[in-house]
């Protein structure tokens, strides 16, 4: 057997992508709705807002949703949650762009780490359901292994037959970022050439919307719809629950090299950290924020100042916004000034689980394209948030690295950091 790279030596790249959102259910669809300033917020359709007393009846949910022609095995998909089904889409887009092969000889090498937030919440409430109304014996053997938080990647390996290292991480929002950090390490490590991270999520389900409701972090339904969400504006009031998938194929540069694989961005940083301070509520100073970021950037190595983009979190909730710009203004100190960033979440509603991967896949699409989508919404800047927003029209952007991150329930941070890659 050859010698592996040492740990430093290995580089990781994005060789493919894929997606399932609220704006397109693949990611070229995607991203040219997400730089054309399309929103797929509305009123919610997956059940009845006013049978179940919702005051706050919009979402962004995956439209026009058929996964039969996509996943072909008619039984597994009989007992799939949605939430596994957007993440098998998602992820199978993703490797099909990567061009990998993966056959006997290299499926060890290949793994996947795939997670999501809640898990199969909606099978979890349909087979409650059918227990508590037609009894135990009606409850499927199927549900078990279908509902829990690890079903797509597991899903996954089977269907794509890689054997290397595979789990879900879960975070809460800062799943899809942590994911795709972890698969780094991995690569690092020398334990697989090649991983499919990602997340996923499917909770627009009436407790789910009831209980971020009751916490008081969903945004006031606006006129019209789509302008319900307004991340770093002065009236900003909270975020719109969304729904999906988004993966990345991340590679060993040499080994995508070898194979002539296409190259979205290097991945050169990645941090994780908690901010110890309060289960739903972030720190108000940003403390483990700052210190995912900063570990991302110690790994990476690059002055702070080859930063252009940041592709942020950016709920539009009070607190949530005001602490992320604290960060990087304590980041970055006087180049915040020359950060141009911009939240999806107008756009896609927050994807939680899925949302730090797809806002990763922005970051690289920012580098690889030269163009950055919209903050949509933003019309009355907070003078506390003082910050360039890139606000409802792409812009033009070049620029060396940039920067993604993730907070979420718990106190779960999470970042990504890119550069991109000239062949």
């Amino acid at each position: 057997m050859a010698a592996q790279p040492s740990f430093s030596e290995r580089r990781v790249v994005i060789t493919g992508v894929g997606a399932v959102t609220p704006v397109g259910n693949d990611m070229p669809t995607t991203w040219r709705n997400l730089l054309d300033g399309e929103s797929g917020v509305d009123r919610i359709k997956r059940f009845d807002p006013d049978q179940w007393g919702v005051r706050t009846p919009i979402a962004a949910e995956v439209k026009d949703w058929d996964p039969e022609p996509l996943l072909p095995d008619a039984k597994a998909l009989r007992h799939m949650d949605l939430n596994t089904q957007y993440g098998m889409v998602a992820g199978l887009e993703a490797l099909a762009d990567s061009g990998l092969q993966i056959t006997d000889d290299n499926q060890h090498r290949v793994g996947i780490i795939f997670g999501s937030g809640g898990g199969g919440m909606e099978l979890v409430t349909r087979w409650q359901d059918t227990l508590v109304n037609r009894g135990a014996r009606r409850v499927s053997p199927f549900a078990m292994p279908n509902l829990i938080a690890d079903a797509a990647s597991g899903h996954l390996s089977i269907a794509t037959g890689a054997t290397g290292p595979n789990y879900s991480p879960t975070s809460a929002c800062a799943t899809g970022a942590n994911a795709v950090a972890d698969g780094v390490l991995h690569i690092k490590a020398g334990r697989a050439d090649a991983l499919l991270v990602g997340g996923s999520e499917a909770i627009i389900l009436p407790l789910f919307h009831i209980c971020f409701e009751r916490m008081g972090v969903l945004a006031t339904p606006a006129e019209p719809l789509t302008a319900s969400c307004a991340p770093y504006d002065l009236h900003r009031n909270g975020f719109v629950p969304g729904e999906g998938a988004a993966a990345m194929m991340i590679e060993d540069l040499e080994h995508a090299r070898e194979r002539g694989a296409p190259i979205y961005a290097e991945v050169i940083g990645g941090g994780s950290a908690n901010d110890a301070h309060d289960i739903a509520q972030p720190e108000s100073h940003g403390r483990g924020l700052m210190v995912s970021v900063q570990q991302a950037m110690q790994e990476s190595g690059i002055d702070p100042e080859r930063v252009g983009y940041v592709s942020t979190h950016g709920t539009a909730t009070k607190l949530g916004d005001q602490v992320e710009v604290t960060a990087l203004r304590r980041l970055f100190g006087g180049h915040s000034n020359d950060l141009a960033l911009s939240s999806i979440k107008p756009a896609t509603g927050h994807m939680m689980g899925a949302s730090g991967a797809l806002e990763v896949i922005v970051a690289a699409m920012v580098l690889k394209e030269g163009i950055a989508p919209p903050t949509l919404n933003y019309e009355t800047p907070d003078p506390e948030l003082d910050i360039d927003v890139i606000p409802n029209q792409a812009r033009e952007l070049s620029t060396e690295a940039a920067l993604s991150f993730s907070v979420g329930l718990g106190g779960h941070n999470a970042a990504v950091l890119l550069k991109r890659i000239d062949e």
